[in-house]
């Protein structure tokens, strides 16, 4: 599309090109001569049927114009042409201007925002990494592109790799690893997978470790809470890798400043930042008289949301159930395994994977968060005190968050307590008007986009980057074969 003025000033179509080839191409090369830009849509489809209309033989008829106008092209724009990359050559392409990064970030999938807190965190800073100017290439483990996830990323100016283009996250490193200044591994298991490719490949570049919550905090508080020795085996292999990933890693990101203090005692000298959730906070308008039910939202991949509403069903629902007179507890999430389904009564609603969740919190009361182990900051506490919707939370949930007792949220623990605290919180207007007012302040204070974004910059900052406290701290590392097979040293807990 082209204003109809604009196309007129510069002369529409050269009449040089007639019938046909080129005069597209040239089109475009004299708006950007007067001073305009050409925009490209990656999404869109064009369906060409070669030679329907012109043949295929470029010497004769219509066809052989693409051969008699490319020439007259290149001639009419040859000091302009001459001042491009050769064709093929994407070096100018990668190029960045002072203080912007070439980024590549590799997590396990493509970001689901609607299906698990992790995708929205990673969305988001994706966005800002774009938004800052840097150039941005994310590529899935998996390899997948999987619709409409692709495309959401690729609107916002990042590039994705995936396949068929690339057989593997190696081949991409292997290609294309000398262009990146930094390298974002997301996750445990996948960090582990991918670092020494990273290091082998691209040298040159900062690598991040982000651990999106510390897996080794998380299975060890479930290997106390069910006395199980092999969890708890599982827990100090996995702290092993995360330790180890840490060391490996140039700068550690975490969630929490429990985390953050957390793995600085554990692991004095290592530079461990904070990169939190990151949330809108759009309120609601629906005051307290009107609503009424309740609601846990969670996906339940996260074996901690299985146990949790299993839990609150069974240990504190027949507490608060018949005060409660007929209100309906939501269970809101993607792929419920039958023990959370079976719990589904006349109250109990189990209702999947909600694509569009603000009809509920603009309707509920309260929220709950019974978590009775885990680690991080947690996304369902996030989301709802973003939609000025109360959280009843046990103290594992609302771990690390800033958040005060009784002024943006109320903790409790035992069934007992949890559900006198859910019967205030439902029946006292003044204690939830003070917590919904003072949940959508804090999230904006502490998990804002432009909380994030100033995060973001500083860390990517050349200043940053190049501090002598930020440097790599030089150790000694194994060969990169060593580290791929999985023998890493043991680390004392």
């Amino acid at each position: 599309m082209i204003p109809k003025s604009l196309f007129e000033s510069i002369g529409g179509f050269d009449t040089r090109y007639a019938p046909a080839y080129y005069e597209d191409t040239d089109l475009s090369f004299k708006v950007r001569q007067n001073g305009y830009k050409v925009l490209y849509q990656p999404l869109s489809e064009v369906i060409h049927y070669e030679g329907a209309t012109g043949g295929t033989d470029v010497s004769t008829g219509a066809k052989r114009y693409q051969e008699l106008n490319r020439s007259t092209f290149a001639t009419t724009w040859a000091a302009e042409l001459a001042a491009k990359p050769a064709n093929g050559d994407v070096a100018n392409y990668f190029g960045c201007k002072p203080g912007q990064k070439r980024i590549l970030v590799i997590d396990h999938h493509l970001p689901m925002p609607e299906k698990d807190s992790g995708s929205v965190r990673m969305f988001q800073i994706l966005n800002l990494l774009r938004g800052l100017g840097h150039r941005v290439t994310f590529v899935p483990d998996n390899l997948a592109e999987i619709a409409p996830y692709a495309d959401e990323v690729r609107k916002r100016g990042i590039e994705v790799v995936h396949h068929p283009y690339i057989k593997s996250v190696r081949q991409h490193l292997s290609e294309r690893g000398a262009e990146y200044d930094v390298v974002i591994l997301s996750r445990c298991d996948f960090a582990k997978k991918h670092i020494a490719d990273v290091r082998l490949h691209a040298p040159q570049s900062r690598l991040i470790f982000d651990t999106v919550d510390l897996h080794f905090l998380r299975e060890s508080r479930e290997a106390e809470l069910t006395e199980d020795a092999d969890f708890q085996c599982a827990a100090n292999e996995k702290r092993a890798q995360e330790h180890e990933l840490i060391n490996q890693a140039d700068e550690t990101w975490v969630v929490s400043s429990v985390e953050q203090r957390l793995l600085r005692e554990q692991i004095p000298g290592k530079r461990i930042e904070i990169v939190s959730n990151i949330v809108d906070a759009p309120g609601s308008a629906t005051p307290f008289a009107l609503r009424r039910d309740f609601l846990f939202i969670g996906g339940f991949q996260h074996t901690p949301n299985i146990d949790a509403v299993v839990y609150f069903v069974r240990e504190i629902y027949p507490l608060v159930e018949a005060r409660l007179r007929g209100a309906k507890f939501y269970i809101i999430g993607d792929k419920a395994p039958p023990s959370v389904v079976a719990l589904a009564s006349e109250n109990v609603i189990v209702t999947g994977l909600q694509p569009d969740v603000r009809p509920y919190f603009e309707s509920v009361k309260l929220s709950v968060a019974p978590l009775r182990w885990g680690a991080g900051v947690k996304g369902k506490i996030n989301q709802s005190m973003g939609f000025g919707v109360p959280v009843v939370a046990t103290s594992v949930a609302a771990e690390g968050m800033g958040l005060i007792h009784g002024e943006d949220i109320l903790v409790a623990d035992e069934p007992e307590n949890f559900a006198k605290a859910l019967l205030e919180l439902y029946h006292s207007e003044d204690l939830w008007n003070r917590l919904s007012k003072n949940g959508i302040k804090k999230t904006k204070l502490l998990y804002s986009k432009e909380a994030a974004r100033k995060q973001l910059k500083r860390l990517l900052s050349d200043e940053h980057m190049n501090s002598s406290s930020a440097a790599r701290i030089k150790i000694e590392r194994r060969p990169a074969d060593q580290f791929r097979n999985g023998n890493q040293a043991a680390i004392e807990a």
